[in-house]
């Protein structure tokens, strides 16, 4: 996978959910192109992302689902960002591999 490309989940809440979107990721070897962004979740989603390896970054509140792309966009410093929503499954496993 390109490392330049950066697969941002958009999480609020729906551990359950977003557990299992982000393990399908991984399963199909994005691990290192994850970005989690934790839109104030309770509980956190930190204990999740460091089990499985991946990057992190938590606002305290919900700033809301345009902020937080907004605030994505402009801190990822990716040639490719893909912004998808924690209940949005990418379902082929060659993807990403052919729009890139």
């Amino acid at each position: 996978m390109n490392k330049s490309h950066t697969i941002a989940i958009l999480a609020y809440n729906n551990h359950e959910l977003t557990k299992i979107n982000l393990q399908h990721l991984i399963k199909q070897g994005y691990r290192e192109n994850i970005l989690l962004f934790d839109n104030g979740s309770n509980p956190s989603y930190e204990s999740l992302a460091i089990k499985l390896g991946i990057k992190y970054i938590r606002e305290n509140i919900n700033i809301y689902v345009n902020p937080a792309w907004n605030w994505i966009i402009e801190n990822e410093q990716s040639s490719f960002l893909t912004l998808l929503n924690n209940d949005c499954f990418i379902l082929s496993n060659n993807y990403f591999h052919e729009i890139i």
